[in-house]
């Protein structure tokens, strides 16, 4: 039994997505978007991750049953301002996790676009949180890098590894993972009534 009863799609394979909503007790399908996920990186941090996530639900849209809830999302990590996105290979893996730590702090901000696709009623937001590193040698770095973990991954940043260099973090955990739910889910059940 669903949480939502109306079909819901996910249109994103990243497999923290997929398990935020399967824990908050939500029926969904897949269908990844293959959006290229190259945006201007000059625009605002929030416009950029929201912008990609209308896409993504777009390239989606036409592809679903009508009457059904369509969630996209994209979640990137900024250091000053910069956008960090994912890793391209090891060496910028590791080159990304040493600025982090060098940086200690790091905002990671997800843009969701959910699509009801009843009448195409868009809804787009922004969630901000906030991570602190702790130190890190470039063997650890090495290390933590050689697991894989970092790679594909926003920012490098893999908060449900036990690897990763987190120190702290403040505002929503899911949400570091890529998908605020305590955001999401409410909005859902809205369309779901």
């Amino acid at each position: 039994m669903s949480l939502i009863n109306r079909e819901v799609v996910l249109a994103s394979g990243s497999s923290a997505r997929k398990q935020i909503l399967e824990e908050a007790g939500v029926k969904f399908t897949v269908i990844v978007s293959n959006v290229d996920e190259d945006l201007h990186p000059h625009d605002e941090p929030e416009k950029y991750v929201t912008t990609l996530a209308a896409r993504k639900a777009l390239a989606v849209v036409p592809r679903v049953n009508k009457g059904a809830i369509v969630i996209a999302a994209d979640t990137i990590c900024t250091w000053r301002g910069k956008i960090i996105n994912k890793p391209i290979d090891e060496n910028d893996a590791r080159k990304i996790i040493a600025e982090a730590v060098a940086m200690k702090l790091q905002r990671v901000i997800t843009g969701v676009c959910v699509i009801d696709t009843r009448d195409m009623a868009t809804f787009s937001f922004a969630e901000t949180s906030v991570v602190e590193m702790k130190p890190a040698t470039a063997e650890e770095i090495n290390a933590y890098v050689k697991t894989g973990e970092p790679m594909g991954k926003a920012g490098a940043l893999a908060i449900e590894s036990s690897g990763s260099f987190v120190a702290k973090f403040e505002g929503s955990y899911a949400n570091i993972m890529g998908l605020p739910i305590e955001r999401l889910l409410p909005l859902l059940l809205k369309l779901d009534a």
